[in-house]
């Protein structure tokens, strides 16, 4: 065994030069082939999966040999036979537009017949739940439904409603303003508070806390200059700060 392993080996080595010989000839053959044919080939599917049976087990050293594509064609050539063939699901088509639900019918007439409201707010509802649904096909609906499509049935509007309350109705909301101080820069909140009708404007001393009882104690204040100026506010407009409590309001 000592004295057939050597020979294995230079039997080996023999047999494998004789493989690079043969190959690099092969390569001065194909190249000599390839200066006759034009610069383009194009393969057919059953070519390419010759191709691709013959090559996919040598690897990178496939860059060298290729002559017909380019390396990374071949590389797409074998993930797309590798990649699953899904069959197109054909779905017969109906001549004419797709009906609306049934349950998107009902929801527009139940909204109309509660509000009151035409089918240019009826958009505005359903667009707030997440409806995308068309001017013509709301009316389209509404008809249907032997409701007349009226564009705006009720015509009040936030302008409106701003000036017949103007009178009595307040908006509050807060302002900062940076302070430099010898620690360092720190916010100081105000609270304003505008009255509507006469455009007056109340702005409260400033604080670095503005918490609950800060901003009740304000609204008191205000209370009381709003009474020295014969004003008589009933509501008022805030945001949804944690600050303004129930008894702020």
């Amino acid at each position: 065994m000592r004295l057939l392993h050597p020979l294995f080996a230079i039997l080996a080595s023999v047999s494998r030069q004789e493989l690079a010989r043969q190959v690099a000839y092969l390569k001065v053959e194909n190249q000599i082939l390839r200066t006759r044919l034009p610069p383009r080939i194009v393969t057919t599917v059953q070519e390419r999966r010759r191709l691709i049976r013959a090559g996919r087990q040598l690897g990178a050293s496939l860059r060298e040999l290729l002559t017909i594509v380019s390396y990374d064609t071949f590389r797409r050539w074998m993930r797309q036979t590798e990649r699953p063939i899904r069959k197109k699901q054909t779905i017969p088509k109906t001549p004419g537009r797709p009906k609306t639900d049934v349950e998107f019918c009902e929801l527009v007439i139940r909204i109309r017949r509660k509000t009151g409201y035409g089918y240019r707010r009826l958009l505005g509802q359903l667009r707030k739940l997440g409806l995308k649904l068309s001017r013509q096909t709301v009316a389209r609906i509404l008809a249907e439904a032997d409701i007349p499509p009226v564009p705006d049935d009720d015509s009040d509007t936030w302008g409106g409603f701003l000036k017949r309350h103007a009178a009595t109705l307040l908006e509050c909301d807060f302002c900062t303003k940076r302070l430099w101080t010898l620690r360092g820069p720190i916010d100081l909140y105000l609270l304003v508070f505008l009255h509507l009708g006469t455009r007056r404007v109340w702005i409260s001393p400033c604080t670095a806390r503005p918490d609950s009882a800060w901003v009740a104690q304000q609204a008191r204040n205000f209370q009381f200059m709003a009474e020295d100026a014969c004003l008589s506010p009933t509501h008022i407009v805030h945001d949804n700060d944690t600050t303004f409590t129930p008894e702020f309001d």
